[in-house]
């Protein structure tokens, strides 16, 4: 097993090479003015991202900002879900803050991110920086002239430049321009690496209930019923759920899976699916449909409530860590944020934990299946599509008096130094020194550190932006060197299970495509057709939940066909046209289809 991690390392480390990072270069700056330039938004609005006016524009930074000057500069985040916390109350963001010498404060939206949005673009005063959704949430801040554009902050050296990819950096572009630093982007040639939802299992409630197996969809919807019909009551007391999922106000975490079961391609923009590489709404995509009825099947018996859809982080972080769910479909890496996991083994005594099936780590569940099907017929059941562009992005508004010195804090965020202080702190805490290939000597082993001194460190709290290339490479390689029996469980099961692997390629891992990257910057979200793209993801976000709890499948069919309605009345064709041509550019661009039997079967092994 460390043999394999190793490898991934050692492929890691060629393809994305060691570089300095920005903001150690004490040179002179050219920030300094808020009036530095935006997008016009003029007749190159519908451009998209990686269109023809995409070309890397020269660097005209001299030079990181100096930092004899103190900068105390405003974030705030789009997400009203997003968990705020306090610069310099940790090792990590004290550290970074000396180091950069500033403060950052944060905010976020109590309730209805785009209102609040709104109301700053139109003269409610905007913060320093953002962090913001790609796509129609970035497009409607730049296009706004709200953003500065942020290529003339690099200059000579800055790590910006070799940390992400030149497809990531052109795929995310609007209007030609480059505006965010990018999370969890990758550097030129990268495998596909990391992992995040998995089918979890309770091994308490699964033990409790005869250990069935856990093979199929069938098989899962059976050890669900027999936990109901047991009535059983976990650790804490408080009554167990049959199946649990995120806290997920649109539905999307309750049919993810399920049409994921059928072997089906990844959703796109969590509302369009991709079959047979043909873009279209889900609601008009029969496996999909079956896929809301399986899942209203299971409603209407009462393996789960209508509370995935109304519960907030806490409540939803309150159940698991009550170890509630017997089944669940989550997030296995927020143990290493939210410690749910840990939690129930340290309240239990590690009589109750939680187990991902296909886990190769763990004597329960290493023989089932990773992606349980939903029948016989169904063939691969993929994995999750890994883009180089990333998730969301840290945007630096006209509003910034320092522009350069917010651009040199987020670009060190995603180099090789600041990844390694993301993951453990800054050095002389929780690890002294680096080995010969950079990676971080712990001063004790992984295991023996508790929540407490991880959250003291900061590790892991300040992830945004983060490298997904840095990241995991290093944190592979320190878990390597942990000792068997004492590896981080979530970086085990993403280096083990859930990675592009050439030692043992096997079904379900990650795999890298960018196929999907830039749909939403091809409409003017002001625009008449963006108002009703808007206006159908607003349908679908409270509809769906209604068809997943109709209560027959009369009132399902008839919930489904008023989506289908309102998406027609909205010019859902004429949107699908417009982002299957990007699309198809985007494979073009690539140089693959993902979803080519050739290329699928090569990431898997398979003949």
């Amino acid at each position: 097993m460390s043999k394999r991690i190793l490898a991934l390392l050692l492929a890691l480390v060629l393809i994305v090479g060691v570089f300095a990072a920005c903001g150690n270069d004490s040179g002179n700056s050219s920030s300094g003015s808020s009036s530095t330039t935006s997008s016009t938004g003029g007749d190159d609005a519908s451009t998209p991202e990686g269109g023809e006016e995409s070309s890397e524009s020269t660097p005209t930074s001299t030079g990181a900002d100096p930092t004899d000057e103190f900068y105390d500069f405003t974030c705030y985040w789009y997400y009203d879900w997003a968990g705020i916390k306090d610069w310099g109350a940790d090792a990590a963001s004290k550290y970074w803050g000396e180091k950069f010498n500033v403060n950052i404060e944060f905010s976020k939206p109590d309730a209805d991110p785009d209102s609040k949005l709104n109301l700053m673009l139109t003269g409610g005063g905007l913060p320093d920086s953002m962090i913001l959704d790609r796509g129609r949430v970035l497009n409607s801040v730049v296009r706004a002239n709200a953003l500065v554009e942020i290529e003339q902050f690099m200059y000579p050296g800055c790590s910006f430049e070799t940390d992400v990819a030149k497809i990531a950096k052109d795929l995310q572009r609007v209007d030609g321009k480059l505006y965010g630093v990018p999370n969890w982007p990758r550097g030129e040639g990268a495998v596909a690496t990391g992992g995040n939802y998995q089918w979890i299992i309770n091994t308490a409630t699964y033990e409790e209930v005869g250990s069935p197996k856990l093979e199929t969809m069938d098989d899962l919807h059976d050890y669900a019923v027999k936990v109901k019909e047991a009535g059983l009551s976990s650790y804490s007391g408080m009554s167990v759920i049959p199946f649990g999922c995120t806290n997920t106000n649109n539905g999307y975490y309750v049919y993810w899976p399920f049409y994921r079961s059928m072997g089906a391609r990844n959703l796109v923009e969590n509302y369009f699916t991709q079959e047979d590489g043909k873009l279209q709404i889900c609601v008009r995509e029969p496996m999909f449909v079956e896929a809301l009825k399986t899942a209203n099947k299971w409603y209407n018996e009462g393996l789960f409530t209508s509370e995935v859809f109304t519960d907030d982080g806490d409540m939803w972080l309150e159940k698991l860590t009550n170890a509630r769910p017997a089944l669940i479909w989550y997030d296995f890496s927020q143990d290493d944020t939210n410690n749910f996991r840990r939690i129930v083994r340290e309240k239990t005594d590690g009589k109750t934990s939680y187990e991902v099936l296909g886990d190769p780590n763990s004597e329960l569940t290493k023989d089932m299946p990773i992606w349980p099907k939903a029948s016989e017929d169904v063939g691969i059941i993929y994995g999750d599509e890994n883009g180089t562009v990333g998730w969301n992005v840290n945007v630096i508004t006209t509003a910034a008096a320092r522009p350069q010195r917010i651009f040199d804090v987020f670009t060190y965020m995603i180099s090789e130094e600041g990844s390694r202080e993301q993951l453990y702190g800054p050095e002389g805490g929780l690890w002294e020194g680096t080995d010969e290939n950079g990676i971080p000597k712990l001063t004790k082993p992984y295991s023996d550190i508790t929540s407490a001194e991880m959250d003291a460190a900061g590790a892991w709290l300040w992830t945004q932006p983060a490298s997904s290339d840095w990241i995991d490479s290093i944190k592979f390689a320190v878990n390597a060197q942990q000792p068997e029996d004492q590896r981080n469980w979530v970086v085990s099961l993403q280096s083990d299970l859930c990675s592009e692997s050439k030692e043992n390629p096997h079904t379900g891992t990650k795999f890298i495509t960018d196929q999907n990257t830039g749909l939403t910057n091809l409409i003017d979200p002001q625009d008449d057709l963006g108002i009703k793209l808007k206006a159908i993801q607003d349908e679908l976000q409270v509809r769906l939940p209604q068809i997943i709890m109709a209560k027959d499948e009369e009132e399902l069919e008839k919930l489904v066909q008023e989506a289908v309605s309102t998406c027609e009345a909205n010019n859902i064709d004429d949107i699908l046209a417009i982002w299957q041509e990007q699309y198809d550019k985007n494979i073009e661009m690539q140089g693959f289809d993902a979803y080519d039997p050739e290329y699928i079967n090569k990431v898997y092994g398979l003949s």
